[in-house]
């Protein structure tokens, strides 16, 4: 088995790498982690590069990446950044005796079973089963990443993954309805990842300034959320349309893949929106399925609050295999 491996989490906006190992009691655990902007980089290999080269030659020969984006084959194209990256190029110039490459939402997801409880904000305890059951793992950062936690037999877990955020937003309230009439005059397909995502942050705070005719300015997303808490009506409603649209793409998969063992939101988007994830309205959202709500109220959901857990889930995707 390899001691270590060094394992990196490719996002839409930031490329994070450390290196892992498997601590006293076979978890993984991280060590020397980078986080690095996307955008100061032409390509991912220039990015590993800078990370190597801060490794001073202590480098693992072993490597396993997960990017926001579908992987077929050993090759993957960033769904929000114009990156194509090839796992054989890699290896080949960068000289590791093995690459592996995952959609990131397998590395979020398996990383899930060994982190610590202090990783999580419970929103929801709910009634789980006693028996192990499947776990959703999903929310929105850049994009919305959605996977789902399949127990084994062994004890261990298998991870499948999709590409649910492109699944269509459902509007509800009369708002939502003209949101979406908007949004779809200038996108065709409104999907759950537009309205709830971070890429999609600017095109909905446009379609709401137009609908109210009120001119558009470019906002810092950290503004939108201040002005929301002070009362703006426009970035009130980008705040509550956005949780609300999260709770019930939570629930749209909970119900589809019959995830009883429990709900993990996740994301950098849905941390700043944890005020508004926890008000009764949204929640509503989650609950209220018709005849079928009473399927939701035993599901838990927490929150992740652990930035580096795609890093960890990478670690713990290398082991599986090695082990």
């Amino acid at each position: 088995m390899t001691q270590t491996v060094l394992v990196g989490d490719i996002g839409g906006t930031n490329v994070r790498f450390a290196c892992a190992h498997l601590n006293l009691t076979g978890a993984p655990e991280i060590e020397s982690v980078s986080i690095l902007p996307g955008d100061s980089f032409s390509s991912f290999e220039a990015a590993l590069e800078r990370y190597l080269d801060s490794l001073n030659g202590h480098r693992p020969d072993h490597a396993l990446f997960a990017f926001a984006g579908p992987v077929r084959e050993g090759r993957v194209t960033l769904t929000n950044r114009n990156w194509s990256v090839d796992s054989t190029k890699v290896a080949n110039d960068l000289e590791f005796d093995r690459v592996r490459f995952v959609n990131d939402y397998a590395a979020m997801a398996r990383a899930i079973p060994v982190l610590p409880e202090s990783s999580f904000k419970l929103i929801h305890a709910g009634d789980p089963t006693k028996d192990r059951a499947p776990i959703l793992v999903s929310g929105p950062g850049t994009g919305l990443g959605v996977a789902t936690l399949l127990p084994e037999y062994e004890g261990g877990w298998h991870v499948l993954t999709g590409e649910g955020g492109h699944a269509a937003y459902a509007p509800q309230t009369e708002r939502e309805w003209v949101l979406a009439k908007e949004l779809r005059r200038h996108y065709g397909h409104v999907s759950k990842e537009l309205v709830l995502s971070g890429s999609g942050l600017n095109a909905v705070h446009a379609a709401l300034c137009a609908l109210d005719g009120v001119p558009w300015v470019k906002t810092p997303p950290a503004e939108i959320l201040n002005r929301a808490r002070a009362g703006d009506i426009i970035c009130r409603d980008i705040c509550r349309i956005r949780a609300a649209a999260t709770l019930d793409a939570m629930a749209d998969a909970a119900l589809i893949n019959g995830t009883r063992g429990g709900v993990v939101i996740t994301g950098g988007v849905a941390e700043r929106l944890s005020d508004w994830l926890t008000a009764p309205e949204a929640l509503a959202r989650f609950f209220e399925r018709g005849p079928m709500s009473h399927y939701m109220h035993p599901i838990p959901i927490r929150l992740l609050l652990s930035g580096q857990s795609a890093l960890i889930g990478a670690a713990a995707l290398h082991f599986d295999q090695e082990t």
